[in-house]
C-alpha cells in the first residue's frame, strides 16, 4: 500500500533527503561501496531536482484575498470543471453578498448524462445558496473528436451576449494549458473576446495538462520524483500553470475549504471520492492580461509529451507509460496539443 501525500510537497522532498543519506550511508558498509554509491547518487540528483522544484513553488505561487463582495463570471465547459475551477471562490463571494453566475458550455455526448450531470451542479452549487436562476447551461462547444469553427463563432458571439448582459467585474475561465481541447477552447475564446475597454478582472484556471517543466510545473516534477520512492509513495499535488506567471492561491477558511469538498461530492457521475481526494484544495487562479493570442499552450515541438510519444514508438509503451507516466496529449486531440488556429479555422 502507498502512502499518498496530497497538496504537501515538502515531505516528498524530505522522504527523498531520507533515501539520499541511506544509501551514502550505505557506502560505509563493507563490500557494498561500488553497489551504493550509484544508487546515492541518483537519489541526490533527484534530491536536488525536488529541491528545486519546492524553491520553484515558493517563488510563483501566493495568496490571494477576496474579501468584498462582486459580480463573479465563472465559464466552464463541465459541470465539475466550475467547482474544482472556482468552486471556493463563488461560494465566497455568494456568502459576502455577491452575485455569482455559473455558465456551463458543453453537453456530456453520453446517452442520459447531460441531465444527470446538470443535477448534480445544481446540488453542487447549492451548497454555495446558488439556485437554478444562477446557472446557465449550453451546448456551444463542438463535438469532442471534431472540429467545427462555425460552431465556435457562433459561441464567440453567445459569450459577448453573457458577459455583456452579466456585467461581471471578474470572470474566471479555464485554463489554455492543453489538458482539455474544450477547455482551451473556451480559453481562447476568452482571449479573443475581452478588450482593453472592458473593465472587469479575468483569470484563469488550470486543472491538468500534459506539459512538465522543471521552472513552470513543479508539482508535476515533484510528482514523477516521488515515484522513485520504491513505488511506496505517490504525490498528488495541486495543478501548475504552463508559462511561468504567478499562481494565485484563493485563502478559505477550513468550513470553506470543506463546504467545497462537499461540492465536488456531488458529482457522483464522474468518480466524486477521487474528485474530493484530488481537487478539494484552495482554488487557484492566474491572473490574464487583454489581447492574448495564443495558438498553442506550449511549444510542443520541444516538450517533454513530445519525448514520451517518440520513445512510446521505439520501445514498449507499457515500459515508458511506467518510466515516464504522463497524459498523452490534449483530450479530443490525442498525440498533439491544441492547435487554436486549426480549431477556430480561417479569418
Amino acid at each position: 500500500m502507498k502512502l499518498r501525500i496530497d497538496f504537501r510537497p515538502s515531505i516528498v522532498v524530505a522522504l527523498l533527503a531520507a533515501a539520499a543519506l541511506l544509501f551514502w550511508l550505505a557506502t560505509r558498509v563493507p563490500g557494498a561501496f561500488w553497489i551504493a554509491v550509484p544508487f546515492a547518487l541518483f537519489y541526490s540528483m533527484l534530491l536536488a531536482v525536488a529541491a528545486l522544484a519546492l524553491l520553484r513553488i515558493r517563488m510563483i505561487e501566493r495568496w490571494m484575498d477576496w474579501n468584498e463582495p462582486g459580480r463573479l463570471l465563472i465559464f466552464a465547459p463541465h459541470e465539475d470543471d466550475c467547482v474544482i475551477s472556482a468552486g471556493g471562490l463563488g461560494l465566497r463571494n455568494s456568502r459576502l453578498g455577491g452575485v455569482t453566475r455559473v455558465v456551463y458550455l458543453a453537453q456530456d455526448e453520453t446517452p442520459a448524462l447531460p441531465e444527470r450531470r446538470k443535477a448534480e451542479a445544481r446540488g453542487a452549487w447549492s451548497v454555495a445558496g446558488l439556485g437554478d436562476d444562477d446557472l446557465r447551461f449550453f451546448d456551444l462547444m463542438p463535438p469532442l473528436e471534431r472540429r467545427d469553427p462555425e460552431k465556435l463563432h457562433k459561441a464567440a458571439a453567445v459569450l459577448r451576449e453573457i458577459i455583456d448582459e452579466f456585467e461581471p467585474t471578474a470572470l474566471v475561465t479555464p485554463a489554455f494549458e492543453g489538458g482539455h481541447v474544450h477547455h482551451d477552447m473556451v480559453a481562447a475564446l476568452v482571449d479573443r473576446l475581452v478588450t482593453p475597454a472592458d473593465r472587469f478582472a479575468v483569470f484563469e484556471a488550470p486543472e491538468y495538462s500534459p506539459y512538465v517543466s522543471l521552472v513552470n510545473t513543479p508539482h508535476r516534477v515533484l510528482a514523477l520524483a516521488a515515484r522513485w520512492l520504491f513505488g511506496l509513495v505517490a504525490y498528488n499535488g495541486p495543478p501548475d500553470g504552463v508559462d511561468g506567471r504567478p499562481i494565485l492561491k484563493l485563502r478559505l477558511s477550513p468550513q470553506e475549504l470543506a463546504d467545497k469538498r462537499r461540492m465536488l461530492a456531488a458529482f457522483v457521475s464522474q468518480n466524486a471520492p477521487s474528485l474530493v481526494a484530488t481537487r478539494s484544495y484552495p482554488d487557484r487562479l492566474i491572473a490574464c492580461a487583454s489581447g492574448r493570442n495564443r495558438r498553442r499552450p506550449f511549444d510542443f515541438d520541444r516538450s517533454y509529451l513530445r519525448l514520451v510519444l517518440a520513445l512510446r514508438r521505439r520501445l514498449p509503451a507499457r515500459l515508458v507509460d511506467r518510466i515516464a507516466p504522463i497524459q498523452l496529449g490534449t483530450v479530443g486531440r490525442m498525440g498533439t496539443v491544441t492547435d487554436w488556429d486549426a480549431e477556430w479555422g480561417k479569418a
